[in-house]
């Protein structure tokens, strides 16, 4: 995943960026969830860009104040 950004413009482009980064690493969902002390489920809404209010609320302000969420692996 080296060099690749994507903006993201939603919760599933958030999703889809988990999920691609944790698979590259080889870890199961259970396995990250685990490591985050989070359910299996919630990661798994997570990676499905399933709407919660935090995340909602971020995309308003964002879009809000022509602000561009830009997610990437960090170097």
């Amino acid at each position: 995943m080296a060099g690749h950004w994507t903006n993201a413009r939603s919760p599933r482009d958030i999703g889809a960026t988990v999920r691609r980064a944790r698979r590259a690493r080889g870890i199961t969902q259970a396995e990250l969830a685990d490591d985050l002390g989070i359910t299996r489920q919630y990661l798994s809404e997570l990676e499905n860009g399933v709407d919660n209010l935090y995340i909602t609320r971020l995309f308003e302000v964002l879009d809000h104040l022509d602000i561009t969420l830009r997610l990437g692996d960090r170097p």
